[in-house]
């Protein structure tokens, strides 16, 4: 997981140094009132489509970030709670320490047993048609058809009519040799939970035929086989499944892709969109930057299916059952969260380092859309510390979770 959060914070901040330096309200400066609220979605209407978009996108930026924090900071909650029935709490780092402390509680309660976490990492995309229309919008010179998006530090996909070469995604029922990420009737090669037609190797529901010194299963199971399976599965599994998918099926390919088609297509994408990265437009720096960032707010991403399994042990204790349980429930949810987050903080450095040139601009338009710039930029500066922390504290609460 990558946390770079600081890349964020300072421009911004150097943005606001700059633009507070003019002065507002008290001792003269900039005496007019903005009438905005950048805590939720605004609508500004200056006139200016390049102030205006940097503006209402600064209102989704607080929303976006909002979402994002209490999707942790609720799952945190739940991991803490479940595990010590402590109640919850209205601050996010405090929510994940609480989470990481109980986790490694039953940790260190249990230092004979080694806990697997296995999991499809979330994939998250930016839709090309949501970056094109804001671009437009906010730049009359842009030419979408001249020179397209590009997308950056990620891959295109799409829907694909000729040869796809990379990856495909069908979903729902299909026959898959690739990673599933959700039930698989057939081999799977990682981990599983699933009933196993061969022999199982860790944890046993049901009898087992044989066993390891430490009690786990290594023979057939007549129940749940929670490890590794060398044979035929009918279940969760966290990796390739050769076999029918019950959900999402992601292979590598170079042929034609009935589902969604990741890296290149021999012919035009059909909705395309950016996986794992962002969207980069020939405009202005400020509709640029700005329509980067508001897209980015609407990606979708996939929540990681997750296989919890552990050895040295052939029966569960109870807090052992209870962390099992809650990591499968919650910490997908702090996965996604963390992986959207890294998204918008990419995709929000080049809109932060806009606004010390929408000064000068709101500025000519009038005193409040010039006091409407410094309002924004204080709002991005505390959204910007509150993403930090989520950040962070999903890092905090997954590190211990799969280090154990």
């Amino acid at each position: 997981m990558r946390v770079s959060t600081r890349a964020l914070v300072w421009p911004i901040a150097i943005a606001a140094v700059g633009i507070m330096g003019v002065g507002c309200g008290d001792g003269g400066g900039l005496p007019g009132t903005c009438s905005l609220d950048f805590s939720g979605e605004v609508d500004s209407s200056f006139g200016d489509p390049k102030i205006d978009t940097l503006l209402e996108t600064t209102g989704r930026f607080s929303v976006a970030v909002d979402e994002i924090d209490t999707s942790v900071r609720e799952a945190c909650n739940a991991i803490a709670a479940d595990l010590t029935s402590a109640a919850p709490v209205e601050d996010t780092a405090a929510a994940c320490d609480a989470a990481t402390a109980a986790i490694d509680g039953v940790f260190t309660a249990n230092a004979d047993v080694a806990l697997t976490v296995d999991f499809v990492p979330a994939v998250c995309s930016v839709s090309a048609e949501a970056v094109i229309d804001c671009t437009a919008e906010c730049d009359v010179d842009f030419d979408a058809t001249a020179t397209p998006p590009t997308c950056e530090g990620g891959e295109l996909s799409g829907g694909c009519t000729g040869q796809c070469s990379g990856s495909c995604t069908v979903e729902g029922s299909a026959e898959c040799s690739g990673t599933c990420d959700a039930s698989c009737s057939g081999q799977c090669d990682a981990t599983v939970s699933a009933a196993c037609e061969g022999t199982c190797t860790g944890q046993c529901d049901g009898n087992c035929s044989a066993t390891a010194a430490d009690g786990s299963c290594e023979g057939e199971c007549d129940g749940t086989c929670s490890g590794s399976c060398a044979g035929t599965i009918e279940g969760s599994c966290s990796g390739q499944c050769s076999g029918g998918c019950d959900g999402s099926c992601r292979a590598e390919v170079t042929a034609s892709c009935e589902g969604s088609c990741s890296g290149s297509c021999d012919v035009e994408f059909t909705e395309p969109r950016c996986e794992g990265g962002e969207f980069n437009v020939e405009a202005s720096a400020e509709c640029s930057a700005s329509c980067q960032s508001d897209a980015s707010f609407d990606m979708e991403c996939t929540e990681p299916d997750l296989i919890v399994t552990f050895t040295g042990s052939a029966t569960v204790a109870e807090d052992l059952d209870k962390l099992i349980a809650t990591l499968s429930a919650n910490l997908p949810k702090i996965l996604a969260a963390a992986e959207k987050a890294t998204i918008v903080v990419d995709a929000t450095v080049d809109f932060a380092s806009a606004l010390p040139g929408a000064l000068d601009a709101a500025t000519d338009i009038g005193l409040e859309a010039a006091s409407c710039v410094t309002s924004a930029v204080e709002s991005q500066v505390s959204a910007s510390a509150k993403i930090t922390v989520s950040v962070e504290a999903s890092a905090s609460v997954s590190g211990s979770a799969t280090g154990g």
